[in-house]
């Protein structure tokens, strides 16, 4: 598999409709008053070393939107506070990060599963982290090749010949490949933690929904009357919510959709959801 191919099952693997990734300005992110932390002097300069150096982090962050901070703040950082934390201090302009969707126990969970796959341990009330965190872990793999490539391109002389080089170059060539397999392991890791946001809804179409309502099992008549619900709750004057929804599956009641009943009801409830944008 090639580094190409590789990416994409990353992408894949994170879900990249749901789920956003690239640069975000840094005064975007806030950080929770729960999360601030003191970072030790060794610590802190290395990770302004690399900030320094290449102007951005080599690995993203992970946030997740929010409205709880000021109209500027649109993320909140989840994990890799101390990045964020040295960046501010820097006037880094922008930093790379993965956005996710999710809620506070989602958010934990995310933070929790990460800290255990970098290595943390806690004694009493103290919380020690071994110094082999996402950054430094990556640092460590990226620095021997930066340093190769520097040879290699610095090397003018024309003593050096053409096998010599290959040879190098397949030697980097099998480290980027070694870690993009870790990050194609870490991509899982997360999409397991932080599943993606269900349908919406309130902006689904009816391909899609039916779609959904077919891989959880609904017949054709079933997938039919559930989209006849959805039409009639999203009418002039009516509103779209689950409870309304349940009501169009109880027999007796005024809003009664035929065919749309509680199995079916349940279904649609357990593939989608219904949320604001």
């Amino acid at each position: 598999m090639d580094s190409s191919q590789r990416r994409a099952r990353i992408r894949a693997n994170l879900g990249i409709e749901p789920i956003s990734h690239g640069q975000v300005y840094t005064f975007q992110i806030a950080i929770s008053a729960s999360e601030q932390q003191n970072i030790s002097l060794e610590r802190h300069q290395l990770i302004e070393e690399t900030l320094t150096q290449h102007k951005s982090n080599l690995i993203p962050l992970i946030v997740r939107r929010t409205q709880a901070y000021s109209e500027e703040e649109e993320y909140e950082v989840v994990y890799g506070t101390d990045w964020c934390i040295v960046a501010k201090e820097l006037d880094i302009e922008k930093l790379w990060v993965w956005v996710f969707d999710m809620n506070d126990e989602q958010a934990a969970a995310a933070k929790d599963e990460m800290q255990q796959l970098l290595g943390y341990s806690i004694d009493g009330e103290n919380s020690v982290k071994e110094e082999t965190d996402i950054s430094s872990l990556i640092e460590q793999k990226l620095k021997p090749i930066y340093t190769k490539i520097n040879q290699l391109i610095s090397n003018t002389s024309g003593n050096t010949e053409k096998s010599d080089s290959e040879v190098k170059l397949k030697a980097i060539e099998s480290r980027l490949e070694n870690i993009l397999s870790a990050l194609e392991k870490l991509a899982l890791l997360i999409k397991e933690v932080v599943p993606p946001p269900k349908l919406n809804l309130l902006i689904a179409n009816e391909d899609e929904i039916k779609s959904l309502l077919e891989e959880a099992g609904a017949n054709k008549n079933q997938t039919n009357a559930a989209w006849e619900a959805i039409k009639y709750w999203k009418q002039a004057g009516k509103i779209l919510t689950w409870q309304n929804l349940k009501k169009s599956s109880e027999s007796g009641s005024e809003h009664k959709i035929k065919n749309f009943a509680k199995g079916t009801y349940e279904k649609l409830k357990q593939v989608t959801s219904i949320r604001s944008q």
